[in-house]
Order: structure tokens, then sequence, then C-alpha cells
């Protein structure tokens, strides 16, 4: 396949800002982050977006790799010809300022999983180990094949992550701020391997907050973006100094051209910028690239060069979901220290209060509370969990690594085992120590009601999680939610004591199912009169028990097939608002 041109031809972009200091409306200001910029960046180049913060260049970097797809006027073409993109991703790829990787694979294992993952197979051949120590080699990660991402340095990361994108071979590379964060040494070696990229027939497009003089001569073309987001220099790289020289503003001796060119943007130097950015809108109509108007209208299709499989993808990714969860020691290991500490807590607080008849509206509390530690427990776990592997599936499902469905399954089964374990553990304590009944159906009707209310509560938190950003957003919404159902639990006031008015959400309250569910397995089911050490117990019966919370019907398998409809739906709502939230980045 030939090497692609990127050009973009006037792009604006316009945003809402509202800050409550400074705007005297209650409505939004627009705030021009892009003002009819165009440009181009060839093939076998190096093209670098200069500009001070906030002029838009990491806008900008996300318009041409498609991150950005819709809000936007302008647009991108590449070899003359429409983007189509979807079909773009297949050949480009993004690497992103923060680098988000796997911190519990080595970097061979990163390595080989970005290889099976990317060409869809579960073994891989000895030309394809081959090629990943060269790619080690080139990027001077040899040495590191067997440590831990997590221990890798900034440089490093960097490094591997350039090289996880360079296992399919792209022929578009974008880079946004691949020096930032990092010492001299470890960006000048980041910079040399875009070079290297560059020259051996691939487009490398960065964005560059600081660039020294040294990273100046390694870029082939400069675009230089001011804060009003406008271009006031697009050329060669080695012709900055005289450019500006002939328009009267002489770089000092000894200074850094990168440098004084944002400076010259700032009007730090008492100049305006007017001149210098209709001069460049003049230049670039005139170096235009010409496109040819039939070719303009259809856009090039670029296909995968490997066929995506559904099923090897999935055993890929929960190969590898398995080794990070159970490397991820601290998280595996709280859990289930809360299950053990709060199981043995309780039993040890109720031990032996479900034999007696006499103990049975503080066996029906506790069971309440347990209900309750599951819910809030589960559904607090995935909603911090969770959006600590977004980032990293947010970079890899854009640059193509899987499908959404792929992971989405692989995250749901590997996790399965784990909450179910807990759970097992949690309710194995309470159980014996608080004296339940031995016996295996009842055993197995308490385990099973438990489980579907730990992984409904999950899938709260994951669609919580997956709507709202930042984690105190996520806890409050997270809470409100499970306290607002848990006052409709039946276990704090009776339903028959609720206003008329609102008695229909016990009906529709999953944690009132749950509650009745638990009980019915402890009580229900025609259990004999309890023993009575004392001359006479109110609640000696199962059946009056139940009667008097308003819970005396039995609806078991209804109260498990609710609690399971209910999980299904959210779990189908969490892909979607996941599906959504990608698709519109």
């Amino acid at each position: 396949m030939e090497g692609i041109d990127v050009e973009f031809t006037d792009v604006t972009l316009k945003v809402n800002v509202w800050d409550p200091l400074v705007t005297k409306t209650l409505r939004p200001e627009k705030k021009t982050v892009l003002n009819n910029v165009s440009g181009l960046f060839r093939r076998n180049e190096v093209g670098a977006i200069l500009g001070c913060s906030g002029s838009g260049k990491s806008t900008l970097m996300n318009i041409l790799s498609g991150y950005m797809s819709s809000g936007y006027q302008g647009s991108v073409t590449l070899n003359g010809a429409q983007r189509d993109l979807l079909s773009f991703r297949n050949v480009s790829s993004y690497i992103m300022q923060e680098d988000s990787l796997q911190l519990y694979l080595t970097v061979q294992e990163s390595m080989e999983f970005a290889m099976k993952l990317k060409h869809s197979i579960s073994k891989l051949d000895v030309q394809k180990r081959i090629s990943i120590d060269g790619l080690l080699h080139n990027l001077l990660l040899h040495d590191k094949r067997d440590s831990l991402v997590y221990n890798l340095s900034g440089g490093e990361c960097r490094r591997l992550t350039i090289a996880l994108e360079l296992v399919r071979s792209p022929k578009v590379m974008f880079f946004d701020e691949p020096t930032t964060g990092l010492d001299i040494v470890s960006a000048n070696n980041v910079v040399k391997i875009m070079r290297k990229l560059a020259d051996s027939g691939k487009t490398i497009i960065c964005t560059i907050h600081q660039a020294s003089a040294s990273h100046l001569t390694n870029f082939d073309t400069v675009y230089v973006l001011t804060p009003s987001g406008q271009c006031m220099y697009n050329g060669k790289s080695s012709h900055i100094i005289d450019y500006f020289s002939d328009l009267g503003f002489q770089c000092p001796e000894y200074h850094n051209p990168a440098d004084y060119v944002i400076e010259l943007s700032l009007g730090e130097y008492g100049i305006p910028i007017d001149t210098m950015i209709e001069l460049v809108k003049e230049t670039n109509k005139n170096d235009r690239h010409i496109i040819n108007q039939s070719a303009k209208s259809v856009p090039v299709i670029y296909c995968r060069e490997y066929s995506s499989k559904c099923f090897p993808e999935l055993c890929i990714l929960m190969h590898r979901t398995l080794l990070t969860t159970f490397r991820d020691h601290f998280l595996v290991k709280v859990r289930l220290f809360v299950h053990f500490l709060l199981g043995s807590m309780f039993g040890i607080v109720y031990i032996g209060l479900g034999k007696s008849a006499m103990h049975v509206r503080d066996n029906a509390v506790l069971l309440f509370f347990c209900v309750m530690f599951m819910t809030y427990v589960a559904a607090f776990t995935m909603s911090i969990k969770f959006p600590l592997e977004l980032s990293v599936m947010r970079k890899e499902y854009f640059n193509r690594w899987y499908s959404l469905s792929s992971y989405y399954i692989s995250v749901t089964i590997v996790d399965l085992p784990v909450q179910i374990f807990c759970t097992f553990l949690f309710c194995s304590l309470i159980y014996l120590l608080s004296g339940q009944p031995l016996i295996l159906f009842r055993i197995s009707m308490f385990l099973l009601i438990f489980i579907v209310t730990g992984l409904m509560s999950q899938a709260i938190g994951m669609l919580v999680s997956t709507l709202c950003k930042g984690f105190v957003i996520n806890t409050v919404i997270v809470a409100l939610i499970l306290m607002f159902w848990t006052t409709y639990a039946g276990g704090m006031i009776r339903i028959s004591d609720t206003p008329k008015i609102y008695r229909w959400l016990y009906d529709v309250s999953f944690m009132k199912h749950s509650v009745q569910g638990v009980l019915h397995s402890v009580y229900g089911y025609d259990r004999s009169v309890l023993p009575c050490p004392v001359m006479f117990c109110p609640f000696g019966s199962p059946k009056v028990m139940l009667k008097t919370i308003d819970m005396g019907e039995n609806l078991y398998w209804i109260n498990v097939s609710f609690i399971t409809s209910i999980y299904v739906v959210l779990k189908v709502c969490a892909f979607i608002a996941l599906k959504y939230k990608l698709s519109s980045t």
C-alpha cells in the first residue's frame, strides 16, 4: 500500500463555554478553538504542530486522527479523496499523551497480546515472534522484556506504547505531545524513533508543547498555531529562522527557534501577528494540494490486512484479563478480605440466633443487612474498578485492536468467578455462624439469591461509571440509587405501614425482591416451628413471621427472575451507553 498524505481544509471548531465568574448572562458563550485552519502533512515526513497551551493543538490532532468525528466544520482528505473514518482507523494509530497500558503484564506479554489481537490468532508463529524481538530491539526495550509495565519508567512506557501500535505497521501515526513529562534523553529517543518511522514510509503527525532546537532538526514540517486557533507558520522546520527574518523578526542568537516562534504567537515582543496569519492563509491557498473533484466525492476504503474473528479475539481478551485481574493482588485481596471480615463480624455478633424462635426478628434484621452489604459492596467495587480500565480500552478500541462486544463479554465473564467466590465466602460465614438451617436446598437458594443480587448491583455500578465522569460523581449517584431502593426494601418499614400512594415502589424495588427471596430461602417452604427457650415466642412459626412483615407469599423464583431480568437489562444498557460514549469521542 502506498503512503498517505493527510490534508485538512478550512477546519473550524467552536465550543460552548460558561464561566460563572466571567459570564454575566446565564447563556454559555461561544469560544473559537480552531479558526479556519488548513494544511498538509505528507508521507515520509514528520509533521509537528506547535503552539502555546490552549492554542488547539490537541483538538486539531483529534480531528485529523478521527478521534473527534463531529462538531467541527471543514474537511479532511487522504491522498486527495474524502476520508472514511472507520476504514482510516485500519491504517492509522493514535498514540495519546497518557500512556494507557496494562500495568500487570510484562513487556513481552504486552507485545504478544497486541500481536494476537491485531491479527486474531491464538498462537504466534516464529516469524511474528521475530518481528516482536525486532521491535523491542529497535525501541530499546529488549532488556526490559520480562519487566512488568508497572515498573517501567516514563520514557520506557512511551516507547512501549509506540511498539504496541507498530505491531500492525500503520501508514499514519499520530502522537499527542509524545515528549511531555520525559527527561531530555527519553524525549530525544522518542523524537529519533518518529524520524525513523517517517523514513520507513509512514506519515508522522505530532503535537509538541516544548520542542528543543535539536528536536526541530528531526521535523520536516512545522505547523504553528496562535492562541486564537489560527496558523501563523506552515513550512519547513529548517526555514523558520529565515522566514521570520525576512518579515523583520530576527530570532536572537543562541535562542531556541521553537520557543521564539511561540513567544511571537503570544505577542511577547509587541508585534501584531495578524499580518503573519494572513500571509500563511495566502500561502496555503497557493500551495494547496490539488484535488480531483471526481475523486473527492468518493472516499477511499482501507481494508484491514487480516480478518477479525470473534471467538479467537474473545479467548485472547479473556486470557489477558485473567492475567491482569489475578496479578492485581491488591484489588482481589481487598475484595476477599472485605467479604471475609464483614461475614465473620456479622456472623459472630448474631451467632446461633437463626436456630431460636426467640430471635426470629433479629435474624431477619441480620439477613436484611446482609442484602444491603452485598448490594453496596458489589456496586461500589464495579464503579471504582471499571473506570480504571476505560482509559486503556478507549485507546485500544479506537486503534481497532478488537471489537467492543468481545471486550465487554470478556470483562463480564472473567469477573464472574471472582464475584461468585466472594459471595460464597460471605454467605458461608453468615449461614454457618448465625445458625441457619443446614438443608441443601435452602443453602442453594440462599446462595443463589445473593449471587444474582451481587451481579445486578455490579451492573448498576458499571452503568453509572459508564455514563458519568469522575470518581466522586460515580460514588454519589450509586449511593443515591441504592439508598432510594433500600428505603423500599421492606426491612425498615412494613409495606402495610407505608402510605398507599408509595406501595407500588415495593413491587419494582430490586432490594425488596432480594430481601423477600432471602427470607423465604430461610423461613419459607413450610419450615417447621422453631424451638422456643421461653414460655412464649410470638414468631415461633416462620409463616407468622413472614406474614407479619408483609412477605408471607412465597415468590422466591419470581424474585430471582425479576432480579435476573434487571441484571440483563442493565448489562445491555451499559453496553449501549459504552458504545455511544466511544462513538461520540
